[in-house]
Formats: C-alpha cells, structure tokens, sequence
C-alpha cells in the first residue's frame, strides 16, 4: 500500500513506489494498492489482509532519501512517525484505532525520508535518484515477508 498526495513532490514517493511495482511479477494473492491520503478510510483494508506493507514519506529526522522498515510497534508509540499528517488521521492513530476495533495483520512501514513537500508532481534529486533502490528494497520485502517472522 502506497501512501501519500502525488502533487506535493516527496509526499507522493509511496504511491510512485507502489505504481512502479506494477510491472513486476508479484506472489498469487499480493494486491497493490494507492492509498493515496485516505487515511482511516484504508482500515478496513488493513484488517482485511493477511500482511500489509505501507510505504509513506516520514519526517524521521534523517537525511533525504534514507528510509527505514518499521515494524508495528514502532510507529504506535510514535518513536519515528511525526504527530502530523496530510492524511485525515495520523498513520498512528489509523492504527491505534484499528487495535482498538479489532485485530490487525502483520505489518511493515517503509518511511522515506522527504526533501520536500511543495507542490510539483516529481520526486527531488535525491529521491528520484534513490527511486530503483526504493522499489527494489519494497519488492524484496514483499517476497520475503511471509517466510520471516513478522516485527
């Protein structure tokens, strides 16, 4: 699942990944999906699933373009997801709310860095150079995701 707005430059480079995806072969039963800024309204889709992977831009406060696999734990008690969102709610509280109706499948966060988050509808110098890595690195998650215990 690829989060982000795709017209404020790095906000959008979850959806990119996730489109990129598209033209790779992908495991029977793995699903693509642009999340886009729904937010809460992906709950169910989460719940639904057997594993998900988010990939999203993240202020982590670290230099633009690295990114970061999370696991759920991480992002609940905040340590490295911001407490604001372009997202109707927060990626955190989308999953606090979803522990609190209900169960929740394994999941994995992929945070990437941003540069920037002006409008423009491109990926800055370093995430569009960066950009392979990022799909790659996603790809491989998905392939391995089911043969490794999930964090």
């Amino acid at each position: 699942m690829g989060l982000g707005n795709t017209l404020l430059k790095d906000e959008g480079v979850g959806v990119h990944v996730v489109n990129s995806l598209r033209s790779r072969p992908l495991p029977e039963g793995v699903v693509l999906m642009d999340g886009a800024t729904m937010g809460v309204d992906l709950l169910y889709d989460i719940q639904e699933s057997d594993r998900v992977i988010i990939v999203d831009s993240a202020q982590m406060g670290v230099s633009p373009g690295e990114y970061r696999t999370f696991g759920i734990s991480e992002i609940e008690d905040g340590a490295h997801f911001p407490n604001y969102s372009l997202h109707d709610l927060t990626f955190a509280e989308t999953i606090a709310l979803g522990n609190i109706i209900g169960t929740l499948p394994p999941i994995r966060i992929i945070g990437i860095q941003p540069q920037s988050i002006e409008p423009g509808d491109k990926l800055t110098g370093t995430l569009n150079e960066n950009f392979n890595e990022y799909v790659d690195h996603v790809y491989s998650t998905i392939l391995s995701f089911g043969k490794e215990e999930a964090y």
